[in-house]
């Protein structure tokens, strides 16, 4: 939910101006048909795109699996078709879990509200949760509902169980959750592609404002462990995640939707980046731009001189110098750099 300001989300700047995520009227009416429709819809990833990450940190198929926070995105059906059938599906909107439950009804919906859930202690092996922290981390008291998330997951997750957490947010702002108050978790994360920036109905023009990459954490349950079991389950970390993104695949894929965005309009070039034969294509084309200005002034000037209407130089015509080579500010001093420069 929390819009992307750059290459990662930074928690404050991104969940400066979000809705209000903490109500349930705003989810309930999200949710219901006469708001923005009760179609399935899912504004981060897919399964397709998780599994191969997340299918190998999933040892059986039988394991029993909470989707916190499920809402009506079309996961929870993946996850159930791909064979994980002991899948609790949880939403605290009863709208949501209404549709959910008549569209799929072998399935298991229930409401339940993360931060207080009445599931007893160590009853899932795995909690699946997708964007939720995304979510409480834009409360306006973010940092203190999200621990309250943590704690809670933990409570209801068995001794070495995991939590699989997806995030618009950066590594170190998810991670920072493992030192939630009552939880004694270990702690590994990763990150993944974002598919949609190779998404045709991805526009150019709004790249810029794309995540590259969703980061995947994995925190194991280390309470309630044998001294030799909480030996082991730290050992696996830090864990190897399957499709994590290198730091310069990341300056790669940085680079790839600079140019793209670039190609959404042709006519801009980072000043900085400008070659010797870019700088001439922008002279020529701002002599050709000048130049067809001129023309049409010349024959305005023609044109009052066969009428013989004659003025004083300050009364003629002086749109012909606009669009000058330097930008002037408010006071009248011209800047000393330029962003960009426009070419044909």
């Amino acid at each position: 939910p929390c819009k992307s300001v750059g290459w990662g989300v930074d928690a404050k700047a991104a969940c400066s101006n979000m809705p209000a995520y903490g109500s349930k009227d705003y989810w309930t009416e999200r949710y219901h048909a006469g708001g923005l429709g009760d179609e399935p819809f899912d504004w981060m990833c897919g399964w397709k795109q998780l599994a191969p990450t997340v299918a190998p940190i999933i040892h059986s198929k039988e394991a029993r699996i909470l989707m916190v926070g499920c809402g009506n995105a079309p996961l929870s059906k993946d996850f159930w078709d791909d064979g994980y059938r002991n899948l609790v599906n949880m939403d605290y909107c009863e709208t949501v879990i209404e549709q959910q439950r008549a569209r799929f009804p072998d399935m298991t919906w229930e409401v339940e509200d993360a931060l207080k859930m009445s599931y007893p202690d160590n009853s899932f092996d795995y909690i699946f949760e997708k964007s939720l922290l995304d979510t409480t981390m834009c409360y306006e008291n973010g940092q203190e509902v999200s621990e309250k998330l943590f704690k809670e997951m933990c409570r209801v997750l068995k001794p070495g169980g995991k939590i699989i957490q997806v995030s618009f947010h950066k590594v170190e702002e998810v991670t920072a959750y493992a030192n939630s108050p009552g939880c004694e978790l270990a702690c590994s994360a990763c990150r993944v592609v974002n598919h949609k920036i190779y998404d045709p109905q991805t526009s150019k023009a709004d790249l810029s404002e794309t995540s590259i990459y969703h980061v995947v954490a994995v925190f194991t349950n280390l309470a309630g462990l044998s001294d030799a079991d909480r030996s082991f389950a730290e050992a696996q970390h830090p864990m190897k995640f399957v499709g994590a993104l290198t730091d310069m695949e990341i300056d790669a894929l940085k680079e790839f939707i600079k140019i793209e965005a670039i190609k959404s309009n042709p006519r801009k070039k980072i000043w900085k980046e400008c070659t010797r034969d870019d700088l001439v294509e922008v002279f020529d084309a701002v002599l050709e731009d000048w130049a067809e200005r001129f023309k049409v002034s010349e024959a305005a000037m023609e044109e009052e001189r066969m009428e013989g209407e004659e003025g004083d130089f300050e009364d003629r015509d002086l749109s012909i110098f606009e669009g000058s080579f330097a930008e002037t500010t408010d006071d009248g001093e011209e800047e000393a750099e330029m962003d960009f420069v426009e070419v044909n």
